[in-house]
Order: C-alpha cells, then sequence, then structure tokens
C-alpha cells in the first residue's frame, strides 16, 4: 500500500522533528544552520583537511548563506559558497542545509541525492544521516532501477547510525532525561529505517524485529505501527492478531495528530478487520483500545471469522469454497493454490470499477461478489484482466455482469482480490455504448398568484 503524504504536511513534520532532535541533544545544526563561531584561520598541515575557516570572509559568506529564510536563495548561497571554497571544514553541514532547502521546496529526491554528497563528504554527519533515514521511506519507488542500490545504501548508513548514536556523548547544559529521549528519538528513527528496507526486501521476520525495537524507543509514531502491521499481515502464516492491533494503534495516533494519512490507514485496517474477522463488528473497541497503548493486552485476539455456510447465492458460495482458505495464508494455502493457479472460474457479480490497462487497448474490471465488497466502495473480490472486448469500457458501477477467466494470481490483504487473466464478461452484459446519464429537467417555474381580491366593504344599514 502506497501512503501519499502532502508535500506540505510532511515538510513541517520533517523540519518539527529534525527541531525536536536537535533541542534534545544539543545539537543546532538541525532545521537552525549551524551556530559555528569565527575563530582566526589557522593553515592546516601538509596533507590535512582544514579544521576552521580560511578567512573571515569564508566566516561571513557561510553565515549570510545559513540565515537566509527563502530556501531557493539558500540554494543559490549553498551553492556559490561550495564553489568558491570546495574544500572547506563545514562543506557537509552546507549540504545539510541544503538538504533542507530542497526539502521545503517539496523536493525529496534532489534533498536525499544532495544527503549522500554529505555523507561522501563526511559519513559521521549525524544531521545528513538524520535527515536522509526520515525522508527516505516518502520518496522511495520500488520500480526505481536502482532501487536495491538505493536500499543498500540507506541501510549501511542507519547501521552506521545506530553505532554513533551508541557513542553520543551528553552535552554539558543538557540533563540526562533529555539527553536520553534524544538518543531514543534517532535510535527509533534508524531502526525503523532498517524495518522499512526489510520490508521492501519481504524479510518480513527482520522487518518486525526492527519496527519493535523501534516503536519501543518511540510509541508514538504513525509509521512506525503502520508499517508493522504490514510485515505482520504480509507473514507467512499471516499473524492478524498483531497486524490488527498494530495497524489499530497508527490509525489511533493518525487520528489524535490530525495526520491526513489517518483515513487511508483506517480503511485499510477495516479491509484486514473484515477480511479476517467476516464484519466491523468489535473493531470499534478495538481502535479505542490501542489508543491507549502500544502493546496489546495480553491474550489479544480477533476472532476469525468460521468458514462461511451456504448462502443459497450460487456465486458467493462458489467463491468461497474455492477461495476461502487462501485469507489465512501458511502450507494449507500455499497447496490450495497450487492447485488453482490456471484453472477457470467464472460466476456472477456486480461491477466496481473498469479502469484502462497497462497495456493499449486491455481493461480492468473489477468485480464485486460478496455483500461486504458491494457495500464498500473501491473494496472487490475478482480484477478481471480483459483484453479483447473493448465496450467493456460501457460498464457502469453496480452493473450485473457474468464473467469468466483463469486463476492468475491473489492478494489475501486487506482483502482477498483474485485476479482472472484471459478474462471475459459474457456479450449479453455488455452495452453497446456508454449509459448517458439523463439530464434533469428545470424544475418548473412557480406559478404567479392571482392578486388577492378585496372584500367589498360592508353597507351600512339605511
Amino acid at each position: 500500500m502506497s501512503m501519499k503524504i502532502t508535500t506540505a504536511f510532511l515538510t513541517l513534520t520533517i523540519l518539527a522533528s529534525m527541531a525536536f532532535l536537535a533541542s534534545l541533544t544539543g545539537n543546532r545544526s538541525l532545521g537552525l544552520g549551524p551556530a559555528l563561531a569565527w575563530a582566526a584561520p589557522q593553515q592546516p598541515a601538509e596533507g590535512q583537511k582544514p579544521t576552521t575557516w580560511s578567512s573571515r570572509e569564508e566566516y561571513d559568506v557561510y553565515t549570510a548563506m545559513a540565515n537566509e529564510k527563502d530556501p531557493t536563495k539558500k540554494l543559490s548561497l549553498a551553492e556559490a559558497f561550495l564553489q568558491k571554497y570546495p574544500n572547506s571544514f563545514v562543506r557537509d553541514t552546507v549540504y545539510v542545509t541544503m538538504m533542507q532547502a530542497y526539502q521545503q521546496l517539496g523536493d525529496g529526491n534532489k534533498a536525499l541525492e544532495v544527503g549522500r554528497r554529505a555523507l561522501t563528504a563526511n559519513p559521521d554527519n549525524i544531521d545528513a544521516l538524520t535527515l536522509s533515514a526520515y525522508m527516505f521511506p516518502f520518496v522511495f519507488k520500488g520500480d526505481d532501477p536502482e532501487a536495491a542500490t538505493k536500499l543498500s545504501n540507506i541501510e549501511n548508513d542507519s547501521k552506521h547510525a545506530l553505532d554513533l548514536v551508541q557513542k553520543m556523548q551528553k552535552p554539558a547544559n543538557v540533563s540526562d532525561e533529555q539527553f536520553n529521549q534524544g538518543v531514543k528519538a534517532r535510535r527509533a528513527l534508524f531502526n525503523g529505517m532498517l524495518g522499512f528496507t526489510a520490508l521492501q526486501r519481504k524479510d518480513y521476520a527482520a522487518a518486525i524485529a526492527s519496527f519493535k525495537a523501534s516503536a519501543e524507543d518511540n510509541p508514538a509514531d504513525v509509521y512506525t505501527f503502520y508499517r508493522l502491521g504490514i510485515a505482520y499481515i504480509s507473514s507467512d502464516p499471516r499473524d492478524y492478531n498483531n497486524a490488527i492491533w498494530s495497524l489499530a494503534r497508527s490509525a489511533s495516533l493518525a487520528k489524535a495528530g490530525n495526520n491526513p494519512a489517518g483515513a487511508e490507514i483506517e480503511r485499510y485496517l477495516k479491509q484486514v478487520y473484515i477480511n479476517y474477522h467476516g464484519n466491523d463488528q468489535g473493531l470499534a473497541d478495538v481502535l479505542a483500545q490501542a489508543a491507549t497503548s502500544p502493546l496489546a493486552p495480553e491474550g489479544f485476539k480477533v476472532a476469525q471469522m468460521e468458514t462461511p455456510q451456504q448462502t443459497g447465492n450460487a456465486s458467493i458460495d462458489a467463491y468461497n469454497q474455492t477461495f476461502f482458505q487462501l485469507k489465512l495464508g501458511g502450507d494449507r494455502a500455499q497447496k490450495l493454490w497450487d492447485g488453482l493457479k490456471g484453472q477457470p472460474f467464472g460466476v456472477g457479480g456486480f461491477v466496481e470499477t473498469v479502469e484502462k490497462g497497462t497495456d493499449a487497448g486491455t481493461y480492468l474490471v473489477r468485480i464485486d461478489i460478496l455483500d461486504q465488497s458491494k457495500s464498500a466502495d473501491g473494496v472487490y473480490d475478482i480484477e478481471l484482466q480483459d483484453s479483447s472486448q473493448p465496450n467493456v469500457k460501457n460498464l457502469s458501477k453496480g452493473d450485473a455482469v457474468h464473467f469468466q477467466g483463469l486463476i492468475a494470481s491473489y492478494a489475501a490483504a486487506p482483502n482477498l482480490v483474485i485476479t482472472l487473466s484471459g478474462g471475459k464478461i459474457n456479450d449479453d452484459d455488455i452495452p453497446e455504448q456508454a449509459k448517458v446519464q439523463p439530464k434533469s429537467k428545470p424544475a418548473p417555474k412557480p406559478k404567479a398568484k392571482a392578486p388577492a381580491r378585496k372584500a367589498a366593504p360592508k353597507r351600512k344599514p339605511a
């Protein structure tokens, strides 16, 4: 599931988080610009990197760049500084400043690119490591040709960052409690990043271990619990109970924090819950519990839906009898799937959506069969890959259709969806032309009321 986050919200979240970490550890280079004082330059020994300013001019140029509020102007000043002082001892810090500016402009990919330059200049720059780890999940794309390399880089960076955090020394002006909170915040971030890389590689056991370590240090992070839920639901066999609790925790935190991703998370949770339990009864109680604790109570379990009984509806009964066990995962589901793949399947259902396929002239017809799918927008049971019936585009939501195809693949979460290849809708069910909604007739104008007649004056008695 992709998580769509608005650029403005993500920018504010990152900057707020960076400022929070800075305030706890005494590091002022996050969000505020490095507060580096002027000192008379000293000539470095031959072969050594400079450790101070080369001149007062370098310091002044740097200070002007660091204090600039406009991100576009800041980037120009930073580039000019690096061109003039390519070997400056604050080169990596300038790159971090550029990372923040690019993030303010909504260009996360460019921010991460500059982050790599910062870490090339100084692999121990904890600010660059922190910003990179925070932004990476929101801009990473699995179909990126360089995805494997990027995952490897961020994984190595996060492991190195954890070592650095372990060795951090408490500043004199920071209390033990503040320092420990700062250490936990960074440790949670980097463990969460390790969980994310494992999740992308489908190493769900490693992902769960890292996300749990992250959640222990930061029990209030929306995305850690969301991704932990995904790891549990993707495991083999699927761990529905822990998945539901983790997703409920994420949804509760998102709602409490007015996170715009909250609605999407809760919708996903509801699909998982209904897919396992059969309906949404009891879900509100789980959400209320998860809002108060990151850990599920001892023995927490959601009642599993019983094997569906015969309903008398031939399509629903055929779907349940054929595919129900795929929901639960494990060896039994795998054996069932080995026997189902490539077999024909066809029943009747109702159109959910019709979309163009990735190949020219193809369409995806998504079909509801079960009652809970018909009652929820965006939820469906069959995805029919069609390539031979152009008029399927004329179908509308709710149209009754009969279909057939070859069982090609399936997804068990958040709800069971069976994909059929070589799909075909019965020709009699396909309209020749797209339906045209009748235009609503304008409301008739109210008739003008006749003026009220005046009562005749009473005659006075003679």
